[in-house]
């Protein structure tokens, strides 16, 4: 992606734009859809934005050092002079036109400018990370309201299937074939089970709050949302391979590199103010009042040798030294926290795929189990159909989640290996 100056400005005033006149949320939403909105102003990349400005201005500033500044100074005046003051008063107004530029400073403007340079690149990068985590949230919120149904549906039929065993005992009870404790005991499972679905249901209603706030539509909760179908399998790399890419193509280490960089062309910035600054001068000017030591035009040199800084040189030294030292702390810190999750995202997928495969038995089992309890009911030989029914979507459930934290796992590996996540998966309903 190019970066322009402006990012936060574009970002705010298309926020404005587009939510004026933007339509609602599709329904049913779809994973692709949902993506879709990744790239629009979301209040984290407005922030990332505003950095990448403020950057480049300080970039634009530390390149004005070196230069043309050119000023004009009108001075109108009337003066009385002390030697005749019986003299009328004389207009000594004046005009001048003054035009400076550094020509050398020994290395600290380009260090300025390097340090700046930096700081823009990492700033940038910084924005194409927020980007990537914005796709991940979305993702991650996604699957997290899909899951929430999933878990209602299997509350809702234990609801259903708790109500009828103490509706039956009710019934059984008032012609005196259950007791006031075997009663209680059905009743208070059939409450327990009514607090777990309310529980369920606000779930909903808070994961699609969250979905909404990532897509940055906080007053348009999404409805039906379309289940992505199963990605194909992908082999698991070695975590020593994928750490070796993220190490070239992560980010957030990238940035940190490029704030190392920063930072180390600082110090050589600080360290050169010791150094001479050679700069020139060039002055026209006018005068109402001519006098013999006033000059039209000036050019000057001027060598400029720091004899004695008060302290002000090694206290900034000091100062970029230590932003240097924490930088590289911080870039050895993150090499250190990016190995670990490239590690633990692997060990992630590995486990992951054998709860898949678990899942699939789980479900063929239930599957089955429901099949036969139906038919068994339908002959009226069983009558927990309504449990076998509870089972089978509770192991749909278990099968979802497992699925949909292996998308999740793999989009954060993609992340981790600097791949902008993208999703070209076919998609149909839960």
């Amino acid at each position: 992606m190019a970066f322009f100056p402006g990012v936060a400005l574009a970002l705010c005033l298309g926020s404005g734009a587009v939510r004026a006149a933007e339509p609602g949320l599709p329904s049913p939403l779809s994973l692709e859809q949902a993506l879709a909105l990744a790239d629009q102003a979301h209040p984290d990349l407005v922030i990332s934005g505003a950095r990448v400005d403020a950057a480049r201005a300080d970039l634009e500033q530390a390149e004005s050092l070196t230069g043309l500044r050119a000023s004009v100074e009108l001075t109108p005046q009337r003066v009385q002079p002390s030697t005749d003051p019986a003299h009328a008063r004389i207009d000594d107004s004046r005009a001048r036109l003054l035009v400076q530029k550094r020509l050398y400073d020994f290395g600290r403007s380009r260090s300025l400018e390097d340090s700046a340079r930096a700081q823009v690149d990492a700033r940038e990068l910084a924005y194409l990370d927020e980007r990537q985590r914005r796709r991940i949230e979305i993702l991650t919120r996604f699957y997290e309201v899909l899951l929430a149904d999933l878990r209602y549906s299997v509350d809702n039929e234990a609801l259903a299937h708790d109500f009828v065993q103490f509706d039956r005992g009710r019934e059984r009870h008032r012609i005196g074939q259950l007791s006031d404790v075997d009663l209680l005991e059905l009743e208070q499972r059939f409450q327990d089970a009514r607090i777990q679905r309310t529980a369920s249901q606000a779930r909903q209603s808070s994961t699609r709050l969250q979905l909404a706030h990532a897509l940055n539509r906080p007053n348009d909760l999404p409805g039906e949302l379309l289940r992505p179908a199963p990605a194909g399998a992908r082999d698991i790399p070695d975590h020593k391979l994928l750490f070796e890419q993220a190490h070239r193509h992560n980010p957030a280490l990238a940035v940190l590199r490029k704030d190392t960089e920063a930072a180390r062309a600082l110090v050589d910035a600080e360290r050169a103010r010791r150094r001479p600054v050679l700069s020139a001068e060039f002055e026209a000017a006018a005068y109402e009042r001519e006098l013999q030591a006033r000059d039209d035009l000036r050019a000057t040199l001027n060598l400029r040798i720091p004899l004695y800084q008060g302290g002000e040189d090694r206290a900034a030294i000091a100062q970029a030294l230590a932003r240097l030292h924490e930088q590289e702390a911080r870039l050895a810190k993150g090499e250190f926290e990016l190995r670990q999750s490239v590690l633990d995202l692997v060990q992630e997928l590995e486990g992951l795929k054998v709860a898949l495969e678990a899942a699939k038995v789980r479900s063929s089992y239930r599957d089955l189990y429901l099949d036969r309890s139906r038919a068994l009911y339908e002959m009226e030989v069983r009558t927990d159909l309504g449990d076998a029914m509870t089972r089978s979507t509770e192991a749909q459930w278990l099968a979802a989640q497992a699925e949909f934290r292996q998308a999740i796992a793999w989009a954060k590996l993609d992340a981790l290996t600097g791949r902008l996540l993208e999703t070209k998966s076919q998609e149909g309903k839960p």
